[in-house]
């Protein structure tokens, strides 16, 4: 049996797994001691249970299977990551919500992710490609997970500049910058504001799954924002809460951004007595 503790990549490696299509969860699990159990829950999307060596996971069977197989992996995290605690609930919203903190719920989110979505395999497929809703549902269908999930690998590892936005009842809850591309600086707006393709789905002016170039001042509060134009993307997660992409097809404000900053930096550094 794969010991706890263990890193998803290596429980992979060990099992012999290097195809996305390969990647059985109930067989993973399994390796691991736990036996993963499909029944109708209320409450929850997915539960453990575990004693000694071994667990049992429920997860809900009334979610869509790449909820379900995101759940499971979830839960798995929780054994693997957390063992000695007796058992777990989760539900949708923690498992949409906890991406950015430092507790159980986050460490089995990306247990989940590293485990389903393996950079090994991901990076070369999601390589040169657009950051779009078109790209996700692909990458959806080769690892057979969540949008969220899958939008998250995408923003972080993909090539080209891009950022995550989650709102509940139409309040930013967490946001993802794409590495090293996107200014430290440049944060989204804490609500979606007027005229952006996120107000008008959450006042349902518009259908989900909708893509299209907005101003980026309808996102950032930046000198000239409304110079720039960005891809803005955005699908429903819940009845009260959404998930939105932007991505700087055109890259000129975040070259403006960064020159500026330079600048800045420039001049501060001749100010300051040698």
């Amino acid at each position: 049996m794969i010991e706890a503790g263990t890193p998803p990549e290596k429980i992979l490696s060990l099992l012999g797994i290097t195809e996305p299509g390969d990647i059985d969860i109930e067989a993973v699990a399994f390796a691991c001691g736990a036996t993963i159990l499909r029944e109708p829950l209320t409450g929850c999307e997915a539960n453990i249970i575990g004693s000694g060596g071994k667990a049992i996971i429920t997860v809900n069977s009334k979610s869509i299977p790449g909820r379900q197989r995101f759940s499971s992996g979830h839960e798995l995290g929780h054994w693997m990551k957390d063992r000695g605690r007796n058992a777990f609930g989760c539900s949708k919203l923690q498992m949409n919500s906890e991406w950015s903190g430092n507790n159980a719920e986050t460490r089995a989110n990306r247990f989940a992710s590293d485990l389903l979505i393996p950079l090994s395999m991901f990076v070369p497929l999601a390589k040169n490609r657009s950051i779009t809703l078109e790209t996700i549902a692909y990458l959806v269908g080769v690892f057979r997970m969540s949008r969220t999930a899958t939008a998250i690998r995408l923003v972080q590892h993909g090539s080209f500049p891009a950022m995550l936005i989650h709102y509940e009842q139409g309040q930013r809850k967490w946001f993802l910058r794409s590495s090293n591309d996107v200014p430290s600086s440049l944060f989204p707006a804490e609500r979606p504001q007027p005229y952006s393709l996120a107000a008008a789905l959450l006042a349902n002016k518009l259908e989900d799954n909708k893509s299209g170039d907005v101003r980026a001042d309808r996102w950032f509060e930046r000198d000239n924002s409304q110079k720039y134009y960005i891809r803005e993307s955005c699908f429903r997660t819940g009845s009260d809460s959404l998930t939105v992409l932007l991505w700087w097809e055109d890259e000129q404000q975040l070259i403006d951004i960064e020159e500026e900053e330079e600048r800045r930096a420039s001049r501060r550094s001749d100010r300051e007595p040698n």
